[in-house]
Order: C-alpha cells, then structure tokens, then sequence
C-alpha cells in the first residue's frame, strides 16, 4: 500500500504508541481470566478452573503476541514508504524527525 510520507511518519509514532500501551493491555486482560477461573472453582471445581485459565492464558497469549507482530508489521511498511532502513529506528533523534515529516 502506497502511503504518503506524512501518513508513514504518523503510523510509525502510532506502533511506538502502541507498542508502549501493548504490556498494559496484556496485564488488563490477565485480571478477567482469573477471576472467572477463580469463581469457577468456587462454584464448580478446581480441576475445570485449572483447565479454563489455561484456555484464557493460551488466548492471551496468542492476542498478545498476534499484536506484537502486527506493530512490526506496520513499522516495516511504514519504514519502507519512507524508504528507511531499521537501523534508523534506533536514533535519538527519530521522534523529532518524525514530527517535522508531519508538521510539513
């Protein structure tokens, strides 16, 4: 997909965006799974708990790490619109480049 340079600048600031918020989503969603494996083995029984937090952990896991390439993904097409290489992602100063290629 052909993308200005103005939106590659943008969607590169977005995956640092989202990269940085992707460990809070993960943890936000850990809370849910074990409350309700927690009732369950309340409620039911400890060993069908155990299977279902396995469950959650296996999606968990899967959503998380499905995000995490998705991220690289986007930064590697964005990398490539704006005809960088990804040694460029690792400069100091690649925030401060990105918001000029945007301010213009």
């Amino acid at each position: 997909m052909a993308m200005t340079k103005k939106q590659a600048a943008q969607r590169i600031l977005d995956s640092f965006e989202t990269e940085s918020r992707r460990k809070n989503r993960t943890i936000f969603s850990l809370v849910p799974a074990v409350v309700t494996s927690g009732v369950i083995a309340m409620f039911y029984s400890y060993q069908v708990a155990i299977g279902c937090l396995i469950l959650f952990l296996a999606l968990i896991q899967y959503g998380h790490e499905r995000m995490g390439k998705s991220i690289e993904e986007s930064k590697a097409a964005s990398i490539a619109s704006l005809g960088w290489k990804i040694e460029d992602l690792d400069n100091d100063g690649l925030i401060e480049k990105l918001n000029k290629i945007i301010e213009k």
